[in-house]
């Protein structure tokens, strides 16, 4: 039923014929499947470092395809792409890909350790609400030794950008990475409407307190990707204790360096449309064993596309488990 209720949704938000067709057949589908049909994102061991926990029969994913130059490949078809689930080729029953909003929250660090790089956020504050579009709402959290929530849900860059600055006036602390993100991921997954989820994590990655598990799990959970700009000269975000770069990696975002305002807008705004613009597929896989068991995914663009002849990277989950039959659920 909830389902249902969500196939309506996105029908009568698009004006696309194709588009609304393709959703019509993903709904046959669930009626002759024999179980209702859902997926969500779950923290997985660190055997399988990106994965994508599937609890029933259709497994859905999105992923993103940058060129060479790290731009947003937008002219993907559904018969460019092949999806593999342990080296098996799988039917593509839905492939969309129509760009979307963003739902974005700001994690801003205000910890002492950033005080002497003021300057560097204050440039992310004039930057960053320049880059909105409409339909986007910003979120702005600034932290140090605990979150603190400055500016709620807004579609206008004014807000955002009155937030980010008001925050960067005061730096003491410490450095409070995972709790942050724990927070704006719970706050991310009550967000209802059709945007793409993110968080935009502004900070130097010097120390890092708070409960990590908790924070990986719950960002997988709300399934928004993860894109962190690094700000200072000496940054440890890319090389940190908590494994930033694997949560950025996971989720199909970016790490970003700040070098200049004009290259921080330029390399922001690429970020931020490789999320407008990523790709949801569906499939149900061949493999219908309810035995708990990892599936390794690989999408692969076709023999027969005429991207073959292009350099792209395409970022997006290594797998999934397997839902376990009830019998076997403790």
């Amino acid at each position: 039923m909830l389902w249902f209720l969500w196939l309506d949704r996105r029908m009568s938000g698009s004006g696309s014929r194709k588009r609304a067709q393709s959703l019509i057949s993903v709904a046959w589908l669930l009626c002759v499947l024999p179980c209702p049909l859902e997926a969500q994102w779950k923290a997985t061991p660190d055997a399988h470092p990106s994965t994508l926990k599937v609890d029933v029969d259709l497994v859905t994913l999105n992923f993103s395809i940058r060129d060479e130059t790290r731009r947003t490949v937008t002219d993907v078809h559904r018969e460019d792409i092949t999806i593999y689930e342990d080296e098996v080729s799988q039917e593509v029953s839905f492939f969309d890909t129509e760009p979307a909003p963003l739902s974005l929250i700001v994690l801003l660090d205000v910890s002492e350790s950033v005080r002497n790089f003021s300057g560097q956020v204050s440039a992310a504050s004039r930057v960053l609400p320049d880059l909105l579009r409409d339909g986007d709402e910003v979120a702005v959290i600034a932290f140090s030794d605990l979150p603190n929530l400055f500016q709620e849900f807004t579609g206008d860059p004014r807000k955002v950008r009155a937030a980010m600055q008001r925050a960067a006036t005061g730096f003491s602390g410490a450095t409070n990475v995972n709790d942050s993100v724990y927070l704006a991921a719970r706050k991310l997954t009550a967000q209802t409407g059709e945007q793409r989820r993110a968080i935009l994590l502004v900070s130097d990655g010097k120390g890092n307190r708070g409960e990590r598990e908790r924070a990986f799990e719950q960002l997988k959970d709300c399934g928004a990707t993860l894109l962190a700009l690094s700000i200072g000269f000496t940054s440890k975000l890319a090389r940190g204790p908590f494994l930033l770069t694997r949560w950025i990696r996971e989720t199909g975002g970016q790490l970003l360096f700040f070098s200049s305002e004009n290259d921080l807008k330029k390399n922001l705004r690429t970020a931020l449309d490789s999320v407008r613009c990523q790709y949801s597929v569906a499939y149900v896989p061949t493999n219908r064993r309810r035995d708990g068991s990892f599936r390794r995914l690989k999408v692969e663009i076709a023999p027969q596309s005429p991207l073959t002849s292009r350099q792209i990277v395409i970022q997006g989950p290594a797998g999934y488990f397997a839902p376990l039959d009830s019998s076997q659920q403790r």
